[in-house]
Parts: C-alpha cells; sequence; structure tokens
C-alpha cells in the first residue's frame, strides 16, 4: 500500500490530537485521559501533494503498569515494519519519561525511519527543554503543539520528503467476508446471487489487495466487504502453478477475513476436505457461517442435513448453518443477516470487572482440575482483544488447564458473554509469563 506514517509513544503525550491536528478532523476521541482511544485508527492524510495513511496506536496501549510495555513490544513488532515514516511523540512539559526510553529502545533498529515530535512545546521555555531528548538517539527532533497547530507544518514537510508515493488508498471499512470451499459447490453463485439482490448496493470501486479481489457493497445500511478469491483443490489435485497459488490465495481470503462461508454440497454432505477448510477457518479463529448450498437437489431434510454437518463438523459448534439455493437467491437475505450476527458476536467487548465476575462463577460451580494436589486459582482475567474476542486468565498453575475442561470453559464464557456465534480465544498464562 505504501506511504504509511505510524503515531507511537506513550499514553496521554498528545498522540490523538496530532492524528486529528494532521487530518483536519475530530476523527479520534481526545480527552485528558490516558488511554482514551480505544483502537487503531487509521485515515488518508494529505500533504504537499502526497497523500499518506496515518496511523493512531493509541488505543492499542493498556493505562497504566508493567502492561504498556509489553503492548508497545507487540506493536512495534506487528506495525512499525509496515511504516515509512514513525513518529515518537513525547511530552515538553513532562521532560524525558523513563517509558519515552523503553519506547525509543524498541524503535532503535529501524532508527532511519524515526522523528521525534516534541509535543506541548507551547512556548520558548517548552522548547529549551529540547535538547535532552536527543537522549533518545533520534538525528531529527520537531517541537509542536498538536494542540494549536504550532510546528505541524515544518512536520509534514520533513514526512512527506520520505514517502515513496504520491497516491495511496485506504483499506475499505466494513465487514470482511470471504466465501471458501471446494470446487463446484456453487461460491460464485452465491456471490452472484449476494450482488445481484436488490437490496444490495455494490460499490463501483473494487480493490484489489494481497492477491484478493475487494468488492465493497452496502445491505440494510451495513457495510460488506467481499473477499473474492479462487476454489480450494483437494491437495491431491494441486498442481504447481496457477492452481497451487489459488490455494495460497484461498488461505489468505480466509486470514483477510472476519466472517469464512463455508460453503459446503447439500446434495453431497459434508466431505473429508470441507472438514480440512472449517479446520482451518476454526484453527485462525475466524466467524463462520456454514451454508448448504444446492437444497434443490438435497436428499436430506433441512433438519437431518443440520444434523449431520454438526456431527461432522463438530469443531465449529458457534457457527450457524443457512440453507441456500443460489441459482434461485434463496436464503441470500438471511445469509447476510447471519454474516451481521456473527460479526457483531466477533466484536464483543466486556470490561474488565464483568470479565472477572463470570470467571469467578464459572470457576465456583465447577473448579479447574488440581495440580498436583493443590488448588488451581485464577488471580485475575481481562479481555485483551476482539476478531476473536480474546479472554486473558492469570493463574497459579497453567498445566492444570487440560483441553476438556478448556473446552467446557469456553462454553460457559459464551453463555454468561453472550458470544454464542463466534470463536472464543482462551489464553492461559502464569504470572511468569505475565510479567516478562
Amino acid at each position: 500500500m505504501g506511504n504509511k506514517v505510524l503515531i507511537v509513544g506513550r499514553p496521554n503525550v498528545g498522540k490523538s490530537t496530532l492524528f486529528n491536528r494532521i487530518i483536519g478532523k475530530r476523527y479520534a476521541i481526545v480527552e485528558d485521559l490516558p488511554g482514551v482511544t480505544r483502537d487503531k485508527l487509521e485515515a488518508k492524510a494529505e500533504w504537499g501533494g502526497k497523500e499518506f495513511i496515518l496511523v493512531d496506536t493509541g488505543g492499542l496501549l493498556p493505562q497504566t503498569g508493567d502492561e504498556v510495555m509489553r503492548e508497545v513490544k507487540k506493536l512495534v513488532e506487528r506495525e512499525v515494519p509496515k511504516a515509512d515514516v514513525i513518529l515518537l511523540v513525547v511530552d515538553a512539559k513532562e521532560g524525558l519519561n523513563p517509558l519515552d526510553e523503553e519506547i525509543a529502545k524498541l524503535l532503535y533498529p529501524y532508527k532511519d525511519k524515526v522523528i521525534v515530535v516534541v509535543n506541548k512545546a507551547d512556548n520558548l521555555k517548552d522548547e529549551e527543554n529540547l535538547s535532552e531528548f536527543y537522549a533518545l538517539g533520534f538525528e531529527k527532533l520537531f517541537p509542536v503543539s498538536a494542540q494549536h497547530g504550532k510546528g505541524t507544518g515544518e512536520l509534514l514537510d520533513e514526512v512527506v520528503k520520505r514517502l515513496p508515493q504520491k497516491k495511496v488508498e485506504l483499506p475499505q471499512e466494513g465487514i470482511k467476508v470471504t466465501f471458501v470451499g471446494r470446487p463446484n459447490v456453487g461460491k460464485s453463485s452465491l456471490v452472484n446471487a449476494i450482488l445481484k439482490d436488490e437490496r444490495v448496493i455494490v460499490s463501483p470501486e473494487a480493490g484489489t489487495t494481497r492477491d484478493a479481489i475487494e468488492i465493497p457493497f452496502k445491505w440494510k445500511d451495513k457495510t460488506f466487504i467481499l473477499v473474492d478469491t479462487a476454489g480450494i483443490r483437494r491437495p491431491s489435485n494441486v498442481e504447481y502453478g496457477v492452481e497451487f497459488y489459488s490455494v495460497g490465495r484461498s488461505l489468505k481470503a480466509i486470514d483477510l477475513a472476519d466472517v469464512c462461508c463455508l460453503v459446503i454440497d447439500a446434495s453431497e454432505g459434508p466431505t473429508r476436505q470441507d472438514k480440512r477448510l472449517g479446520g482451518l477457518i476454526e484453527r485462525r479463529y475466524k466467524g463462520c457461517v456454514i451454508v448448504a448450498n444446492k437444497m434443490d437437489i438435497s436428499p436430506w431434510s433441512e433438519e437431518e442435513l443440520e444434523g449431520i454437518i454438526r456431527k461432522e463438523l463438530f469443531f465449529l459448534d458457534f457457527a450457524p448453518v443457512v440453507f441456500t439455493v443460489a441459482t434461485k437467491g434463496k436464503g441470500v437475505e438471511e445469509l447476510l443477516e447471519w454474516i451481521e450476527r456473527v460479526y457483531e458476536d466477533y466484536t464483543k467487548r466486556h470490561k474488565t470487572s464483568y470479565i472477572n465476575r463470570v470467571v469467578q462463577k464459572i470457576i465456583s460451580e465447577k473448579p479447574p482440575p488440581r495440580y498436583r494436589g493443590k488448588e488451581t486459582k485464577v488471580f485475575y482475567a481481562f479481555q485483551e482483544d476482539i476478531k476473536p474476542p480474546t479472554i486473558v486468565l492469570i493463574t497459579n498453575y497453567p498445566d492444570a488447564w487440560k483441553e476438556h475442561y478448556k473446552r467446557f470453559f469456553i462454553k460457559k464464557l459464551r453463555e454468561h458473554l453472550g458470544i454464542r456465534y463466534a470463536p472464543i480465544k482462551l489464553v492461559i498464562k502464569g504470572r511468569e509469563e505475565e510479567r516478562s
């Protein structure tokens, strides 16, 4: 995509204010509280005839404590290699902070990309404190006041000097859906049936992203993005060449999607290859709708076929089953409704206090197995992420958590958290891991 500018820094140095100043809109939420921004924000910005994508990472950091550096590390590993310019924001009023130094150490391998932005430099006295920030080890330092716009023009001149391209495409926002299945199960017919439904408005511009075509469309005021790929063949049929790469593309499409529609042939029922594809979806913790297509030629009733699917694809127990006849457009509206419902669960977020209450309730009803005769405890729990909802438990004996108990625990979490139609990722850590 190119031309990516990343804003990083510890909480409350003014990252969101700088983000808003550069894009010229009140896009991020700005309040005088550390850690108010909740998720990564991306927006297109333009300066001096060059476009770039500006990324505010504020929401990726917790508010306080040891967690901050652990999350910064993850962020640096994930986002920094993709960026062309990194704006490390520090606070002129507070001066150099040990957390600034820690973040600078992580960024040092990318030092050619880094510009230090000394924010809240509102007057001459603040600017006199600048020299201490040279201790971070980066060559370029810019005093700015993001709130008043002072110094941002000079900063942006430097930013665009370093960018390779003139134009950029912003990734489409919406529910990313992909259809996977064996050849000839009716994936293309389903896609066509959806896009031709008179209530669906297809955007004229389809973007090609990382080997997959993305087609945005609207249905009932909701934006969906169809990630369209070639079919997956059985491994024995894969010749090296185009077909081999289409398999890779389909796997990529699963990775890019929020919700995967696993299309199976209702006249045959689930096959070994369907199970294999279902396994890929489950292992990647993706939302899923199982689509039984060609119901008009199925030897089974809907009820019978659902029973067979549930038995064969038992590991996708969270996925709803929808019955369709793509060639007649039958079941298409129901399918879109289910995709929306699955996405709702896939992006559900709960407060830490509520997660802890739920976890303690489940444990009081059925505690985890003892470890070498000792009681297994959970010290605390929190939701780390969405897409999928990820619940972290800090426990005294991680090894006590056997698979059968984890399955039971996830089932109970699903009930209590109201996440019926999406996978839940359970991460179990000991106290030592949590500190590392």
